[in-house]
C-alpha cells in the first residue's frame, strides 16, 4: 500500500542542469506527487521538464572559486527564502557547498547533502587536497543529514574524518535507481536507435566503417565526460594495441575544466577506429550496439553508466574503485582492473575480445538480474520517500533532525 505524504516543500539542487536531465531524470516530477517540489541549478542546457515556477537558477562555478562561491551563496539564500522549503537536498560538490551554507543561514529544517564521490583523496596537490577536504567538512557541518551514494564513499568520509555525523546510504546505494523497463535491449525504440547509430557511424569511421555492422566487429564503449580522471589516457593507449577489428566509441562532452592530455586527445581524434559520438540524452542505442562497456576511472561515487550497461545486458570493464567495485562482480558480470594501469586494462580488453559470444551474453544476463534485484528505480524512490518522511517526522517531534539526548532520571 502506497504511503501518503502531506505536501511539504522540497528543494532539489545540483550544480548543472545536466545532472537533473540525465541521472535524476524524472525524479523531481515523481516527488512532486508527494511534495511541493522545486529544483535549482546553474543556467544552461538542457532545459528541465519542470513548471517554470518550480525552476530556479543560481550559477555555480566548478572548481575552487571563493568569490564566485560567495556570490552563489547569496543568490541561493534568496532562492531559499522565496521557496521556504522544509527539505533542501543537494547533489554534487559545488551545489552541496552553496546549498548547505545557504540552507544553514536560512535555518531550513532538513538539510541533506548526498556525496557522489570525494575529489580530495585522489588530489596530489597538498594545498588543493587540504582545501577540498575542508570544503567537504563545511558541507557536512552545515547539513543536518549526510548521505553517501555508496559504501565506498561512506568509508572514505569516515576514514578521512570528514564528519562525525551518522552517514546514511539509501537502499543499496546510488542516487536515483535504474528503470529496467526503460533500459531494456528488446524495446523497439532501442532497436531503431541502433539502426540510426549505424548510419551515423558509417559516415565517420573511414575505412573501418563497415566493421560496425559486420559480424567481425567488436565494439568497446565509453560513456562519460571526457575528463582526465575518467582514465581516457589509459583507455586510448590500451586500445591502440588491440586487434584491428576492435572499435571504440566515446560518448560524452569534452570537460574543459580538466580535459585529457594533448597526446590522448590527438590519439582520439586521429585513430581511424575511435569515434567521438558526443553527448547523448539517450544512450540506449550505443549500449545496445556495443559488446563491452569500459569505464577506467580514477575515482567515482556510484557510476550510473555501469547500472545502465548492466540493465542493457552488457558486461563491463571497470577499475577497482569506489562504486564500480560495488556494482561489478569480477568473472560474473565483468572485469575489475587497477586504476591507471594500461597493461591490466589491455589484458582485460583482450580477454573480452577472446571470450566466446555466448559467455559474454551470460555475463550480460547476470548483470541485468543483479541490477533489477538491487537498484530498481521504483524501489529506490519508495525508500527515498520513506527517508524524507522519517527526517520530517523527527523534526516535528524534536524540533531538530538530530535526536535528543535522553534526559537523566530524577532521583
Amino acid at each position: 500500500m502506497q504511503m501518503v505524504y502531506s505536501k511539504r516543500k522540497l528543494l532539489i539542487a545540483t550544480t548543472v542542469p545536466e545532472t537533473l536531465a540525465t541521472i535524476l531524470q524524472g525524479q523531481p516530477q515523481y516527488l512532486s506527487t508527494y511534495f511541493e517540489t522545486a529544483v535549482v541549478t546553474s543556467a544552461g542546457e538542457p532545459t528541465l521538464d519542470m513548471p517554470e515556477d518550480a525552476r530556479f537558477t543560481v550559477n555555480m562555478q566548478r572548481g575552487i572559486s571563493p568569490l564566485a562561491d560567495l556570490k552563489s551563496i547569496i543568490a541561493m539564500v534568496k532562492v531559499v527564502r522565496a521557496c521556504k522549503p522544509d527539505i533542501i537536498h543537494s547533489f554534487t560538490p559545488k551545489a552541496g557547498l552553496v546549498c548547505m551554507v545557504a540552507g544553514f543561514l536560512c535555518r531550513v529544517s532538513v538539510r541533506i547533502h548526498t556525496f557522489t564521490g570525494l575529489i580530495f583523496p585522489t588530489t596530489s596537490n597538498k594545498i588543493k587536497h587540504f582545501v577540498l577536504k575542508q570544503v567537504d567538512a563545511l558541507i557536512c557541518a552545515c547539513a543536518t543529514t549526510v548521505v553517501a551514494e555508496g559504501a565506498g564513499v561512506k568509508r572514505d568520509l569516515s576514514r578521512f574524518k570528514v564528519t562525525s555525523k551518522p552517514i546514511h546510504i539509501i537502499g543499496h546505494g546510488n542516487i536515483a535507481g535504474l528503470d529496467s523497463t526503460y533500459f531494456d535491449p528488446n524495446l523497439p525504440a532501442v532497436k531503431q536507435a541502433v539502426t540510426d547509430l549505424n548510419k551515423n557511424l558509417k559516415s565517420h569511421l573511414e575505412t573501418h566503417a563497415s566493421l560496425i555492422e559486420s559480424t567481425d566487429a567488436f565494439v568497446f564503449l565509453f560513456i562519460g565526460r571526457l575528463n582526465r580522471d575518467k582514465g581516457l589516457k589509459e583507455l586510448a593507449q590500451a586500445f591502440t594495441e588491440l586487434d584491428k577489428r576492435a572499435v571504440l566509441l566515446l560518448v560524452g562532452s569534452l570537460d574543459p575544466t580538466a580535459p585529457p592530455d594533448a597526446n590522448t586527445l590527438d590519439t582520439i581524434q586521429k585513430h581511424p577506429c575511435i569515434k567521438q559520438v558526443g553527448f547523448l540524452h539517450d544512450v540506449r542505442g550505443v549500449l545496445a550496439q556495443c559488446d563491452v562497456l569500459v569505464l577506467p576511472s580514477y575515482r567515482e561515487g556510484f557510476p550510473n553508466v555501469l547500472l545502465q550497461a548492466g540493465a542493457m545486458q552488457k558486461p563491463v570493464i571497470a577499475t577497482n574503485i569506489n562504486g564500480s567495485n560495488e556494482i561489478v562482480l569480477p568473472g560474473e558480470t565483468g572485469w575489475l582492473v587497477p586504476a591507471k594501469n594500461v597493461a591490466a586494462l589491455k589484458q582485460a580488453m583482450l580477454q573480452a575480445l577472446q571470450k566466446p559470444a555466448d559467455q559474454r551474453q551470460s555475463m550480460g544476463f547476470a548483470a541485468r538480474q543483479r541490477i533489477q534485484n538491487l537498484y530498481e528505480r521504483k524501489v529506490y524512490l519508495n525508500l527515498l520517500l520513506s527517508f524524507y518522511q522519517s527526517l520530517l517526522n523527527q523534526t516535528t517531534l524534536t524540533g531538530s533532525t538530530q535526536p535528543r539526548k535522553p534526559s537523566k532520571p530524577k532521583t
